[in-house]
């Protein structure tokens, strides 16, 4: 991650008299063109003043607030690296694509404009949005050869014929405020810049890397199914669960159905695009879409209960409740007609279901509950939302059901049933949590609710089998009502990797839990201390980052006092804490031109 550099001071131009050894306060009487001595204390104030403003942005940028860009998507879709910029032309749905430079300098070029790596389609809709390169049909790359500037020999790509040229976007610019650890210590889930300990031959710690603090000196942590544990007093391994601000910067999208298809032809061999929520029971749902052939809401009207489930595979090449993740598209040989540039390893359970429920009060219509499900492994949770009230049932894997929560009265919560109601629902890190217009209701805790961590490991170890392998189920019911229910989108969370690979993951494996060390505690091999806080990093986007869980090399500075074992981060390396996205790349000012206007819209705070 390279540091942006600070504007150049404008010139400041002066005049010289001719007059050298005149008062240059005292106006000169046969010069009706002199300054007044006014006029020329004014011109002394401002160039102080002007000096005095660079050294204050200076010390400004030296000791509170710095500027770095981000060059990579290790930390996407939170932080964005050079990346390409889409809008589907189906749905409408807009998204960013990672751009990798073929330059592997340490400060790459990046073109203005250039084909996409690999064939692009929209997470949402799963439409065809842009060309990669042409296959032969084994899958393999066309190519053709060309001769270089430097006589050399190259085989590159052959793209269809026509394929545009897409621009290619910089990435985020981002304000770091420096020693804010100076007057108060790093909390877990911060964004933090550091010098980084991998590659010390190259860099000599140097290089600056963005990525989030997970791990906390004292902590013993590991990796498994996805989230992130830590060793409690009593040897136990307790999941460590996000607030609320960190955790919806990190939802990914699976579908919204607000961005519904309009029915445009498909081509490389997919089918027509299916509406993914379908009936699978009873009747009352509107089963067909409007004349438009589009249908962003879904109405209800009946006596028996009625059931919408989610098919997260009825299109081939959008989002699913998977690891996969559109914007990591990477040249690879996808299985023809699926549309998937990047493998799919685990299934993600960890989901957040939101909608507007409407029910219509003006009819007789019944009092009959709305209840949505979401299941991880073989747990199912239901929000139930009736007339008057709202519960949280449990169905555990016996097939029992216990009613965990509720039911409470809407008019204690402050909710009108008879207007709209903003739903949200989620299960993440095993914290099941029902928001009802922006106030959590029901909060599961970990006597209700909490991961089996043998079991886990057992399917770590290949001993028994996954269920997490199972397709979670996602349904909305209802019945005995006149209801809508719109603006439904799913979403799922980040899926730490714990698996070894290329390269190897050294750290934080359940085969290999890290352990961070405060200061001054007593080295466990060796005589000693350890010479400083230790912390434990991982990038957003976990299978696309390089971080701490690869790092093979350990920090060796005699002359400084400090020994540091691989895959740890000394305090001393932390620079500050990531805090706003102050130029996030977007416009053009003209064609052929880098995307250097900010899309000010896309300003934010990060957590």
């Amino acid at each position: 991650m390279s540091e942006v550099p600070p504007p150049q001071a404008q010139t400041v131009a002066t005049a010289t008299s001719n007059n050298a050894g005149a008062n240059p306060l005292a106006p000169d009487a046969t010069d009706s063109n002199a300054p007044s001595p006014q006029n020329a204390s004014n011109i002394k104030e401002t160039i102080e003043s002007i000096l005095v403003a660079f050294i204050l942005a200076f010390i400004f940028r030296a000791f509170v607030v710095e500027a770095f860009v981000i060059p990579t998507g290790s930390m996407a879709p939170t932080l964005l690296g050079a990346h390409m910029h889409f809008r589907c032309p189906d749905c409408g749905y807009v998204f960013d694509v990672n751009y990798t430079s073929n330059d592997d300098s340490d400060d790459p070029v990046y073109p203005s404009d250039d084909h996409a790596h690999e064939d692009i389609y929209c997470p949402n809709c799963g439409y065809h949005v842009a060309d990669g390169p042409e296959r032969d049909r084994n899958g393999r790359y066309i190519t053709r050869t060309v001769t270089d500037t430097n006589g050399r020999q190259q085989a590159i790509p052959v793209y269809p014929y026509g394929s545009p040229l897409e621009p290619v976007r910089y990435g985020d610019r981002i304000l770091v405020l420096k020693y804010a650890y100076l007057f108060g210590p790093p909390k877990r889930w911060d964004v933090v810049v550091f010098k980084a300990p991998a590659s010390p031959e190259r860099y000599h710690y140097t290089q600056n890397y963005i990525k989030r603090l997970v791990g906390l000196p004292g902590d013993r942590l590991m990796v498994l199914d996805g989230g992130l544990y830590a060793q409690n007093p009593q040897g136990a391994w307790d999941i460590q669960q996000r607030p609320l601000d960190v955790q919806n910067a990190l939802w990914r999208i699976v579908y919204d159905n607000d961005f519904v298809s309009q029915n445009l032809p498909r081509s490389n061999g997919l089918p027509a695009f299916i509406q993914p929520w379908k009936t699978i029971s009873g009747s009352g749902w509107n089963s067909a879409a409007p004349a438009t052939g589009v249908q962003r809401s879904f109405h209800f009207a009946g006596q028996g209960q009625s059931t919408l489930s989610f098919d997260a595979a009825a299109n081939p090449g959008k989002q699913k409740t998977s690891d996969y993740l559109v914007y990591d598209t990477a040249p690879s040989q996808p299985a023809p007609g699926t549309g998937q540039g990047f493998e799919e390893n685990y299934t993600v359970s960890d989901l957040k279901l939101a909608l507007l429920y409407n029910r219509d009060t003006a009819h007789e219509s019944g009092n009959g509950p709305l209840q949505l499900v979401l299941t991880k492994r073989d747990h199912a949770f239901t929000a139930r939302i009736d007339s008057d009230s709202v519960s949280l049932i449990h169905t555990l894997p016996d097939g029992t059901s216990q009613t965990i929560a509720g039911p409470t009265r809407l008019s204690e919560l402050g909710i009108n049933a008879t207007s709209g109601i903003w739903v949200e629902f989620s299960n993440v890190d095993y914290k099941v949590t029902l928001r009802l217009n922006g106030q959590d209701v029901f909060t599961t805790n970990q006597s209700q609710y909490a991961p089996d961590v043998d079991q886990l490991l057992r399917e770590f170890h290949n001993q028994a089998s996954a269920a997490a392998r199972a397709i979670p189920r996602i349904e909305i019911t209802a019945g005995n009502q006149t209801c809508t229910v719109s603006h439904v989108s799913l979403w799922r969370n980040i899926f730490y990797t714990d698996r070894t690979g290329a390269p190897p993951m050294l750290w934080a494996v359940p085969d290999h839990p890290v352990q961070l060390h405060h200061r001054g505690d007593l080295r466990e091999q060796e005589p000693g201390v350890y010479d400083d806080d230790e912390y434990f990093v991982m990038g957003d986007n976990s299978s696309n980052s390089f971080d701490a869980r690869f790092w093979n090399e350990p920090i060796d500075l005699p002359y400084e006092g400090l020994n540091v074992d691989a895959g740890r981060v000394p305090g001393r390396f932390l620079l500050g804490r990531a805090f706003f996205v102050y130029w996030p790349s977007g416009y053009r000012p003209a064609a052929g031109w880098p995307s250097i206007v900010p899309d000010f819209g896309d300003m934010r705070f990060i957590h």
